[in-house]
């Protein structure tokens, strides 16, 4: 007989490791390497959390850490990940980042402080 604990299991741990098989067609498949990081970091956010979910609702006992451990992944894994699109940005030449059509990272570490130039009125 399987109880309802254990049915919540394996389907937050199935759902966790689709997202991540879907997340990493999008790394295999994606051209760019910051198309790539979002792909990665979005879906392995959602992957991840509902394993760790998985875990605290199969141990019942460390359910409690486990959401303490999601919410800490949520704040903790965007800043990662702006942090090494950052640091892919600076690395990479001007021809690797054509495709950019905004590019509001300023190239020598100066803050954007200057004015922008108003359009329209």
């Amino acid at each position: 007989m399987v109880t309802t604990a254990e049915a919540a299991t394996v389907i937050l741990a199935t759902i966790g490791t689709l997202i991540m098989l879907i997340s990493s067609y999008g790394v295999l498949r994606f051209p760019d390497v910051f198309m790539r990081m979002h792909a990665f970091g979005k879906a392995s956010t959602m992957g991840i959390s509902c394993l760790i979910l998985a875990a605290g609702v199969y141990y019942p006992e460390y359910l409690v850490r486990m959401i303490v451990l999601v919410l800490l992944f949520f704040i903790t894994g965007p800043i990662a990940t702006t942090a090494i699109a950052r640091a892919a940005l600076r690395a990479s030449s001007s021809v690797d980042h054509l495709d950019l059509t905004i590019n509001e990272m300023p190239m020598d570490g100066s803050s954007r402080s200057k004015k922008r130039k108003k359009i329209g009125r």
